[in-house]
């Protein structure tokens, strides 16, 4: 390919040698090769088939209520917080429901309908903003007891209670209510005798009473 010094001299025109670096900034400056002018028309060609594409995308929504879609990817987005929000709701109900279950089990109580309400207000309380900061033990020992912090009655099991009956002494006849030879009490049996049963054995026996007691 002639360089256009070439074809210049070809036509009878030739440039001096000074002013060459001139003439080469003006028509560099001004003027593209074949090859560029081919590349810038390449290029054109692109951006005009990417703009006709575009165009017609863009034709197929002019249909489309922006507001409209806005809202439904708002509504779309809201639910699916809602939804993850539920999920993590319940798996957090799920272990406190276990740990609930797992405290109680170390409970005694009276009766299973005992132990089934107080399992039901144990959750209602847990669920409240109140219980922030609040063990299930703190929270427990709080349904159970009154206002002077004393354990209410009738709803877990007296182990004290049940040690103190357990320990009474149980007599295999019935003290002698007169006429009838009385049942001999010993002194381990008396001791553990209650007040009702010490005046019983006195009213009925007052000779092993005033034995074990060291009075007439």
């Amino acid at each position: 390919m002639k360089n256009i010094y070439e074809i210049l001299k070809g036509i009878g025109i030739e440039i001096p040698a000074e002013k060459k670096d001139a003439f080469d900034a003006e028509w560099k400056e001004n003027y593209r090769t074949k090859a560029e002018y081919e590349k810038a028309v390449e290029k054109r060609d692109e951006y005009k088939a990417s703009l006709e594409t575009v165009q017609g995308e863009l034709e197929g929504f002019k249909d489309v209520n922006v507001e409209e879609l806005k809202g439904q990817i708002t509504t779309l987005t809201d639910q699916l917080q809602s939804e993850k929000e539920a999920r993590a709701k319940d798996a957090a109900l799920v272990e406190l429901e276990k740990n609930v279950d797992t405290f109680l089990s170390g409970k005694k109580f009276v009766n299973p309908i005992t132990q089934a309400a107080l399992r039901k207000s144990l959750m209602e309380e847990l669920d409240k903003d109140t219980a922030k900061g609040k063990s299930i033990a703190d929270i427990f020992t709080g349904l159970i007891t009154d206002a002077e912090g004393k354990q209410m009655e009738n709803i877990l099991v007296d182990e004290e209670q049940q040690k103190r009956e357990q320990n009474k002494p149980q007599f295999t006849n019935p003290l002698n209510t007169g006429g009838g030879a009385a049942t001999k009490v010993t002194r381990e049996e008396f001791l553990k005798m209650g007040d009702a049963e010490r005046i019983l054995l006195k009213q009925n026996d007052p000779d092993t009473w005033a034995a074990l007691t060291g009075r007439r």
